[in-house]
């Protein structure tokens, strides 16, 4: 006989083990699934000679609103964290980008006295709207009143002079404005307004204490995790089964009723929630002929965020100069070229890139270690390099899943090391001081961090004309008993990864209490137009 649970969740993501929290509280029996040999999904961290690695998020914005769902599911260790910050490095120019709105103001008008006017316009726009947006997300509104988006570029077109300023204010880095209004001014609030924050013991000690309630104990930092452990507290309330896939939710009269498990094992359930992400639970988990075909098609069709090459570089930290993260551990740069970059950029569809063109790329680097000293042992230091790029230009070394063409690793190494010449230039030093190098392209995301894609940031941010806007939560699903969580489970990422994913956990688990039907129809960013 199959076991039998009062909920089964798919994934010890955030959402997942905040849902699973919750469900604790009010008694439930409850198992959490994990492919992985660790709780937290990407929000987790990986160890290699002494140093900590980050797979995912470096930091979260809402730091209040992380704190009240955790006292509101059961957790009452005090959470620590401290304000980070960014800087630009591009068009010859050096400019903050996470300070509070009226010291961004100041700054900025600086660099472009004539735009000061329309700087300050910005910056008042910018807070009429994400407050708005931020207040329905909050309150888990369904929806907001609808309106024809407005694209930012276009928005900006109309107000700013300077093409430099444009950018700057358009992409809070290097790029041409992408998005619409409310999606960027969403972002401008969570760097600026609410901040981005990073935890005492990283992001990896979150995942811990949300884990705690299912059996985990956290090995010590600077360890490395003991996979052959599988399951932990079986005979508990909670269970987390790590190293285990699902291979099918299964679906019985039109309701989810637990997963098939890839061993062929079943485990049972009154409900289902889905902590993987919106295409490998509908297009792949569920029965086809349980999920609606238009659901289906929206889902196989929608755009999702573009993924990352990530450099993760452990540091011989008397070797190199790090002088340039005194005032922002974060730096977002681009090369210098003298006028705006021609837009050409690498050309993602020959078998394979020029390093150099790649390089000329926006790049984020990151010094963690200033926030977080303890990822690297004495006299060492944490860098984390990222460029993002496509998907499909990886995708054609993989023959199947987990291997690789021949001249993989070199080619992906050979960007890693352009990269490294690249921010060398702010960096000194940098190329003679790494101890060692780990490099996650997209097909690293999506097979070990379970993004479909490698999508870093789940729908697509880019602009859609004639799409409507809509602050929309994608928790209840059509098919009865299967609830969503995830950063995906709102349209749009108002409050920022870390905390939509949590608030969407918490949302799963209160429907699901509150014995929340299906839903006739989820609306898909992307994928259709109102």
């Amino acid at each position: 006989m199959a076991e039998s649970y009062d909920v089964l969740i798919i994934g010890a993501g955030i959402g997942g083990m905040t849902a699973a929290a919750r469900l604790l509280e009010e008694g439930l029996r409850v198992l959490v699934v994990e492919s992985d040999p660790h709780p937290g999904g990407t929000a987790y961290a990986y160890h290699r000679r002494g140093f900590d690695f980050p797979m995912g998020p470096l930091g979260f914005s809402s730091p209040e609103l992380v704190k009240d769902i955790l006292v509101r599911v059961g957790i009452v260790k005090p959470l620590e964290y401290e304000r980070v910050h960014y800087e630009l490095r591009a068009f010859g120019l050096r400019a903050p980008l996470s300070l509070p709105y009226g010291e961004m103001i100041t700054a900025l008008a600086k660099l472009f006295p004539d735009e000061e006017a329309a700087i300050s316009r910005f910056f008042g726009h910018m807070n009429e709207i994400s407050s708005v947006q931020g207040r329905l997300a909050e309150e888990g509104m369904s929806h907001s009143r609808k309106g024809e988006s407005i694209s930012a570029a276009r928005y900006l077109d109309s107000l700013i002079g300077d093409w430099r300023l444009r950018r700057i204010l358009g992409s809070m880095g290097s790029r041409e404005p992408y998005s619409s209004i409310t999606l960027l001014a969403a972002m401008w609030s969570l760097l600026c307004a609410r901040g981005i924050h990073y935890p005492a013991g990283g992001m990896r000690g979150l995942c811990d204490l949300l884990a705690e309630g299912l059996g985990w104990e956290a090995p010590s930092r600077g360890a490395g995790i003991d996979i052959a452990t599988t399951l932990y507290n079986p005979e508990g309330p909670g269970s987390l089964m790590l190293r285990t896939q699902v291979a099918e939710i299964m679906v019985r009269d039109g309701k989810a009723m637990g997963a098939l498990l890839s061993d062929g094992t079943r485990r049972e359930a009154d409900a289902v929630i889905s902590n993987a992400d919106f295409k490998a639970t509908f297009t792949r988990l569920c029965p086809r002929d349980a999920v609606p075909d238009e659901l289906y098609r929206a889902v196989s069709a929608a755009p999702q965020t573009a993924s990352n090459l990530q450099i993760c570089l452990g540091l011989d930290a008397q070797r190199v100069d790090l002088s340039a993260f005194t005032g922002a551990s974060r730096i977002i740069y681009r090369r210098h070229g003298g006028g705006p970059p021609d837009g050409a950029g690498p050309d993602w569809d020959a078998p394979q890139i020029d390093p150099h063109a790649l390089a000329g790329e926006e790049l984020e680097a990151t010094l963690l270690s200033a926030d977080d000293p303890l990822l690297a042992p004495e006299g060492g230091a944490v860098l984390v390099i990222r460029v993002a790029v496509p998907h499909r230009h990886f995708a054609r070394f993989r023959p199947q899943p987990r291997q690789r063409h021949h001249g993989y690793f070199a080619y992906k190494t050979s960007l890693a090391h352009a990269l490294v010449a690249e921010v060398s230039g702010f960096v000194p030093g940098l190329p003679e001081a790494v101890a060692y190098m780990d490099v996650a392209t997209p097909l690293t995301f999506e097979e070990r961090g379970g993004r479909s894609g490698g999508a870093v940031a789940g729908w697509s941010w880019d602009y859609l004309e004639g799409s409507q806007e809509q602050a929309v939560e994608l928790i209840r699903t059509p098919i009865a008993g299967l609830y969503m969580a995830g950063y995906q489970a709102f349209s749009m990422l108002a409050l920022g990864g870390v905390p939509s994913a949590m608030k969407s956990g918490l949302k799963a688990a209160e429907y699901l209490l509150a014995g929340a039907g299906p839903v006739g129809s989820m609306h898909i960013p992307g994928s259709t137009r109102d």
